[in-house]
């Protein structure tokens, strides 16, 4: 007892002197977190693609066809091209915002990219019944806000939190985002499954909720920069970097790759793991109803459960990787996605508890898993050049996810097998996990040095 009281008497270490400091900062990095994750969650998961597909097949021709800018597109697959496009585009602009916040203050940049994708989200409500081109433009621009927007409010972590902090700062952002998309999530489809209670037709619900979505993203947004504020001016000393192009930017931090093993082993085994994870978040739904048998009322309480279940999960893998290290909790994680998948291969047709355990396992993992590995990747890359190198990462994320949904559809095609196909999906857990590992043995130092890395646990 008397040890105990010395220790609660004993004045904070630095440590938690510069956590205390940073404290209006990181509130308002997590309430940034609330605004895009719901965004990302309502409009481009749920609500976005199937609405936008009814307003294709609405302005369609006698065949079915449209004809943006005189091409003959499938109005069914309008809504998949348009995603692709933002994708592609990314691999543009996330390089340019990188760089650019190696140069400008992050606060102007981290709030043009969120007002101007949060107002094009709001004119989402404008989006009449056949308004396809208008829909595809307003939904382009925002997904590649969002995109630029989350980078470089990832630049913040290093700022925000010391390495032996970054684990627990970065879970607990993921788990902000998680709790509000469930909230928010909440009221929205209680909105859409009552809509002709408050008279609304069933599109005009949907507009409501992008309309509510976009003012969420903006009204969260500038309450974020404003606690943020003083934290995302550059460095006095400018970089090399700040004086190149900004391609040739991009090019010189992946040549730095070769020098940093660690940070190089560890985006490869992000990128084979990543691809599992997005298969499995984006896939899952059509799994389920095609394959178990589940009804679409079933799904959205199973997709509810997740968003809630991975508030808490973050939260403990966060505070796990503050005892254990972020890298040995990932190989954990990872573990657990591999049970996930084998588990998802065998439900039983139509058991609906035994499809929501499955759920609830992959949102125990999935709001840890992009988190840790956001904060462990920081850690390995040079501190004065974390911009560019988040860049890169996020590049990964966004613009190289497309080979777990991939894999999926081929085996499907070849074998005509839904559990087939979903187990297809656990190469890529294995063999990042596999790569995660092997690069233990090649860590880079903190701030790019060769020398084993100082930081507790990881």
């Amino acid at each position: 007892m008397a040890d105990r009281a010395s220790a609660l008497a004993a004045p904070p270490t630095g440590e938690e002197v510069r956590w205390r400091a940073t404290r209006r900062g990181r509130l308002g990095w997590y309430g940034y977190d609330c605004a895009s994750s719901v965004f990302a969650t309502s409009v481009t998961s749920i609500f976005f693609g199937p609405y936008i597909t009814d307003v294709s097949e609405n302005a369609a021709d006698a065949d079915g066809y449209l004809h943006p800018l005189g091409i003959p597109v499938l109005a069914g697959s309008f809504y998949p091209y348009v995603a692709a496009l933002s994708v592609l585009l990314q691999a543009f602009l996330l390089p340019a915002a990188a760089a650019l916040s190696e140069r400008h203050d992050r606060g102007r940049l981290l709030g043009a990219f969120a007002v101007g994708g949060s107002c094009a989200g709001i004119g989402m409500f404008a989006i009449g019944p056949t308004d396809y081109l208008l829909g595809g433009v307003l939904y382009v621009v925002s997904i590649m806000a969002l995109g630029a927007s989350i980078m470089i409010a990832n630049t913040y972590l290093p700022v925000l939190a010391s390495p032996a902090r970054q684990d627990r700062m970065s879970t607990e952002g993921s788990a902000a985002g998680f709790l509000a998309c469930g909230l928010v999530l909440i009221c929205d489809l209680a909105l859409y499954a009552q809509h002709d209670a408050v008279g609304l037709t069933e599109s005009q619900a949907v507009r409501v909720i992008l309309l509510f979505t976009g003012v969420w993203w903006l009204v969260l947004s500038l309450t974020a920069l404003w606690m943020m504020r003083g934290y995302g001016t550059p460095p006095a000393v400018e970089s090399e970097s700040a004086t190149d192009g900004v391609y040739r930017t991009l090019f010189k931090a992946l040549r730095r790759l070769w020098k940093l093993p660690g940070a190089g082993w560890f985006l490869i085994a992000f990128l084979l793991y990543n691809n599992g994870m997005q298969a499995v978040t984006s896939l899952v739904g059509t799994y389920a109803v095609e394959e178990i048998g589940i009804s679409q009322d079933s799904l959205v309480v199973a997709i509810l459960a997740v968003q809630f279940v991975a508030f808490a999960g973050a939260l403990v893998a966060g505070r796990l990787a503050e005892r254990h290290g972020g890298r040995k909790v990932l190989r954990g994680l990872l573990a657990a996605w591999v049970l996930t998948v084998i588990t998802g291969a065998v439900v039983p047709d139509g058991a609906f508890f035994a499809f929501l355990s499955l759920c609830v396992g992959a949102g125990l993992v999935v709001g840890g898993t992009y988190a840790l590995s956001r904060s462990v990747f920081i850690k390995l890359v040079p501190r004065d050049q974390t911009a560019e190198f988040i860049g890169i990462f996020e590049m990964v994320n966004r613009c190289l996810a497309f080979l777990g949904t991939s894999a999926f559809g081929i085996v499907l095609q070849v074998s005509g097998d839904y559990r087939l196909a979903w187990l297809s999906i656990l190469a890529f857990f294995v063999t990042g996990g596999v790569t995660l590992v092997l690069g233990v043995r090649t860590r880079s130092g903190e701030g790019g040095s060769p020398t084993k890395r100082t930081t507790a646990h990881d």
